[in-house]
């Protein structure tokens, strides 16, 4: 008897094919962005309800595990294997809401077939040689996969209505409005975001997004011009309170940059300061050049390709952080550091990459910078 119970419970997670009853239902569950990082932008899944079996359970293709070998490496380099995982719904739902991040569930109109159908390809996808899948931040993720599965189910049949839509919204635009009450993480992504990121968005681009894959469904019409959604539902039904974003000065990276350009320029009236803050600020420099460089030619990571801030964060900077006298070489690699800088200033606003405005007081610093440490070295040697 125990067997036997444990076979049904384990039924629905096994290879069998199952077949959902007349009163299954599917929908598409919308999670809220949370406060860690990883929420920052919200989360997608597909539930299938089948009163009529008791079953009631999550898709959820954003998961990967930890115990990965070499698992932060693997992060980094863009190798990390993302997978799809079930669980149930009653776990998904008070999950969700222990961390305040509220739920939008959205029925799908579908028949019989197109409901046996999705689910089959759910069941499909979880099999252990088809679960797993290298993640991508743009063109595929949670979302994405959602998205292709259930074009696939339609036959590639379903219309979306793209009129509510901004035109030509970059990728990186798409992510502005859920980092504004992050400007750390803002300055970051733009630090990191290469060419790709300014890739003017399609309409099935803005579905990378959780919330623009909800607004998009919500819209959509079926091949023969019905609904996509049936019905909608918030949980909870009352909004959760959130408490409004209050910058303080350390929120502000345009603050903190153009105080440290300051300190910059100031520590220039004491060797000793200034031989200090030099050594500091030009390996900051070259580290961050460093990891522009590896994120562009050292993983897989298609977002962070073509990088132009590697224009003004040079990696080479740590080769010459420490060197303050006593070679034509530095000079001259100061001297070139200075055009380099100066020109990237200048047209700033008119790169086909969008820039990180925070940075500007720090490009101003180089500029400075390397035409005084310049100067200084010829004026020694």
């Amino acid at each position: 008897m125990k067997h036997l119970l444990l076979f049904l419970l384990l039924l629905p997670f096994s290879g069998a094919t199952q077949i959902l009853s007349d009163s299954a239902q599917i929908s598409l569950m919308t999670v809220a962005p949370g406060e860690f990082v990883y929420s920052t932008f919200g989360h997608s899944a597909i539930r299938v309800k089948d009163p009529g079996t008791r079953f009631d359970r999550c898709y959820n293709y954003g998961t990967f595990d930890f115990e990965q070998p070499n698992f932060l490496l693997k992060f980094c380099q863009g190798k990390l294997l993302y997978n799809l995982d079930i669980e149930s719904y009653r776990s998904f739902e008070y999950g969700n809401l222990q961390d305040r991040r509220p739920m939008q569930e959205q029925v799908l109109n579908m028949n019989q077939e197109q409901k046996q159908r999705l689910f089959n390809l759910l069941q499909e996808n979880y099999k252990e040689e088809n679960r797993y899948y290298k993640y991508d931040f743009f063109y595929d993720n949670c979302a994405t996969r959602i998205r292709n599965i259930v074009q696939e189910t339609f036959f590639y049949q379903l219309q979306f209505d793209s009129s509510g839509l901004k035109p030509n919204t970059t990728m990186r635009q798409l992510l502005q409005p859920y980092v504004d009450d992050k400007p750390w993480l803002d300055f970051g992504i733009d630090l990191v975001l290469g060419l790709p990121a300014d890739r003017r968005a399609s309409t099935a681009d803005f579905m990378f997004l959780p919330d623009y894959l909800h607004h998009l469904f919500a819209k959509a019409k079926t091949a023969e011009g019905a609904p996509l959604v049936k019905s909608e539902r918030n949980i909870p039904e009352t909004p959760l309170s959130k408490t409004p974003f209050k910058p303080s000065p350390l929120d502000r990276p345009l603050w903190i940059t153009s105080f440290v350009a300051i300190i910059g320029l100031l520590s220039m009236a004491n060797a000793r300061a200034e031989k200090v803050f030099d050594t500091i600020f030009w390996f900051v420099l070259g580290l961050s050049g460093l990891i522009i460089a590896l994120l562009w030619f050292a993983t897989d990571h298609s977002a962070t390709k073509n990088n132009l801030n590697i224009l003004w964060a040079w990696p080479t900077h740590l080769l010459f952080f420490w060197r303050s006298r006593n070679s034509a070489t530095v000079e001259n690699y100061f001297a070139l550091t200075a055009v380099a800088a100066a020109l990237v200033l200048l047209f700033w606003f008119w790169l086909p990459q969008e820039m990180p405005t925070p940075a500007l007081p720090l490009v101003a610093l180089i500029v400075v910078k390397s035409l005084w440490k310049r100067y200084a070295v010829s004026t020694t040697t």
